[in-house]
This record gives C-alpha cells, sequence and structure tokens, in this order.
C-alpha cells in the first residue's frame, strides 16, 4: 500500500484502511493489528533499544557540532584577548601565563568549512532569532517512541483542527499517550492570532497540554525570506510558487523542532481521522520492518500527499537539508520523492523500476 518511492505495506498480518470522506478536507486513517508473539515483542523491544540509542548518538554528534561553532565565534574574541597581552580586552591588565596557554589551546581553526542552514537561508544571519519558535505552549516532554507533526494554517472557512486533535488522542490508550508527543504548528506570523489560537488548544486540552501529550509552536516572522524575491519556477504562477515555498519551509521548521523528541516522526495534517490503536499499530510495523533488517527511509500509512509518512528521527536532518536547499524549486511532496530516489536507487536505473521495487 506505499506509495513510491516509500515501501509497500504487505498484508502480513496487518491491515491499513484508508478511507477518504465525502466531508471536505477530511481524511480518515484506519489502522488495524494482530497480536504479537511473545518472541516478537522481544524482538520489537531490542529494537526500540536499538533505535533509541542511534537517536542519542545523532543528539551528540548535534551538541558536538554546536560546540565547534560556539569555538570558532569565541576564537575572534580570544584571538583579540591574546594579540594586545589582554590588558585591553580585560582592562586589568596582562593575562596569566596559564591563562594564555589555556587560551591558545582554545584557538585553533577548521580549515574546511561546512556549508549551514544561512549558506541557503541568509536572511537568517541577521536575525538570531528566527530559528526559535515565535509562539511555544510546551512542557518540554522528549525521549519518547513517536512525535507527530500537525501543521495548520489559518483557514477562510472551517478548521477541522479541534476535531482531529480530538480524535488523535482519543484514540490512544493511557501506555501509548505516555510515549507519544504532538506539536502543532500554527504555520502563522500573526502572533495575536496564533495567541488566540493556542489559548483555544490549551482550554479544550488542558490536560493534555500539562502531562506534555501536546505541544503549540508558531514560526517568527523572521524565518522566511522576502516571498516577493522567490524565482518563478516549473512555470507556476508566483501565488503558487510562494505557496509551496512557504509549505517547504513549514515543514523544515516542523521537523527541527521535532528531530530531538522521538526515536520516529510521523508526518500529519489538521484534518485527517483514525481509529483507535493507531500508534501501536504504526509503532509495531516500523519495529518489525527494523526487525527484519529493512533498510527502510519511509513508510507511508497513507497515500494522499505528504499525510502519514513515518521516518526515523535521525534520518530528518537530510530531508532537512533537502527542504532547505530547493525550497524555492519544487513542491515538497516532490522533494521527498527525490531525496528518497537520491538514496535508494541507482543511477543508471529506470525511475519506474526503482519505484516498483520500493513498492515491494
Amino acid at each position: 500500500m506505499l506509495s513510491a518511492p516509500s515501501m509497500k505495506l504487505r498484508r502480513h498480518g496487518v491491515l491499513f484502511f484508508f478511507v477518504l470522506l465525502l466531508v471536505p478536507f477530511t481524511t480518515v486513517i484506519f489502522f488495524t493489528g494482530p497480536d504479537l508473539s511473545q518472541e516478537q515483542i522481544l524482538q520489537h523491544k531490542i529494537v526500540e533499544l536499538r533505535e533509541r540509542l542511534h537517536h542519542a548518538e545523532m543528539l551528540n554528534q548535534e551538541r558536538r557540532s554546536d560546540v565547534i561553532n560556539l569555538r570558532q565565534k569565541f576564537n575572534i574574541l580570544l584571538n583579540s584577548a591574546l594579540a594586545d597581552n589582554g590588558s585591553a580586552w580585560m582592562g586589568r591588565g596582562a593575562l596569566s601565563k596559564e591563562t594564555k596557554m589555556m587560551l591558545g589551546n582554545l584557538t585553533g581553526s577548521l580549515d574546511l568549512q561546512l556549508p549551514s542552514i544561512y549558506h541557503f537561508l541568509p536572511h537568517l544571519l541577521g536575525n538570531p532569532a528566527a530559528l526559535q519558535p515565535a509562539f511555544k505552549l510546551s512542557k518540554g516532554r522528549s525521549g519518547v517512541t513517536l512525535v507527530m507533526g500537525v501543521p495548520t494554517v489559518k483557514r477562510e472557512v472551517q478548521s477541522y483542527l479541534m476535531t482531529t486533535l480530538q480524535n488523535l488522542i482519543e484514540n490512544m490508550n493511557a501506555a501509548e499517550k505516555a510515549e507519544a508527543v504532538i506539536v502543532v504548528f500554527i504555520a502563522e506570523t500573526d502572533l495575536e492570532y496564533v495567541k488566540l489560537q493556542a489559548s483555544e488548544l490549551e482550554k479544550q486540552f488542558e490536560e493534555h497540554v500539562n502531562s506534555g501529550l501536546l505541544e503549540v509552536i508558531s514560526p517568527s516572522s523572521s524565518y522566511y525570506p522576502n516571498f516577493d524575491n522567490l524565482r518563478q519556477t516549473l512555470g507556476d504562477p508566483m501565488d503558487r510558487v510562494k505557496w509551496r515555498t512557504k509549505q517547504n519551509l513549514d515543514f523544515a521548521f516542523l521537523m527541527m523542532y521535532c528531530q530531538a523528541k522521538a526515536t520516529f516522526y510521523i508526518q500529519l495534517e489538521d484534518d485527517i481521522l483514525t481509529k483507535p490503536g493507531y500508534i501501536t499499530t504504526m509503532k509495531k510495523f516500523a519495529l518489525q520492518k527494523t526487525s527484519d533488517k529493512n533498510n527502510w527511509i519511509i513508510l507511508d500509512f497513507c497515500q494522499l500527499g505528504f499525510i502519514g509518512k513515518m521516518l526515523k528521527c535521525i534520518d530528518l536532518p537530510i530531508l532537512i537539508q533537502f527542504f532547505v536547499m530547493f525550497y524555492n524549486d519544487k513542491p515538497v511532496d516532490w522533494l521527498l520523492d527525490h531525496m528518497i530516489q537520491t538514496k535508494m536507487c541507482n543511477l543508471d536505473q529506470d525511475p519506474g523500476k526503482c519505484s516498483s521495487q520500493l513498492n515491494c
């Protein structure tokens, strides 16, 4: 059932139904699954622990990268202090020999410079707060199995966000609620509107906000580039180019925020419905694929656009970089397809044949 280029869900005891209701903007996702043997349960626990370890290693690498970046920036100040023997910089006379030796050990520089988000979004350089949520309602839950990203925008007619969240939460049991986080990303820069929406969410889901299950964030207006300076691509009208460009950057922001919270990430929308046990069903399927040594990049639980796409959080940085590099070029679902084909298909392989193999 997985669409190209993701992996196809086989009917080995797991049955997934996806029904598109005739109600506008509403997708219904049904998940059911069988009981597992004790051996399978043990295998899944081992796989889950291994995936958690990989996620912890990714976070450690990111912290090391942060330290290197701080070291490079700090070098400017340190070199200035050492150049004048510290007197001008410190205003307290010469630095001691021990202090100069310590500072000297920190002033090494790297010959190779890695590209960063600032290479692709240079406008962020003048806005240090642009990579922080302008609004955040969160208890800081992390270390869970599954984080669900739910982007939403202001609707002119009717919003299904409340119904979607109610359904997502009602269809979890207590254990599932304890190992999940739902992050609602209000992709609007009108802070007044964002606060109003967040207040309504907090009022309706107070218990789940307080428990850490539900979080709400929004981006800073300075996160986005000047959309009037975008290139017109794919022959699309500029309004379409601006819309899909913003969607690419929205998804990148949401994933950047979510990547440190869980082992698995699943992209949802604000107009879906699920069936009881969907968390356990998706988790079991992902762990079984990993236990079978199936080198999956993405699991597709719905064939509609980007809905129901599950990734390992350790793979999110690759996708985020892809979105950031080509945000002006193609729609988000096309970029997802290109990334997976790049990872999984040979250069001389027919794309159709590769897609069919990925669907096996």
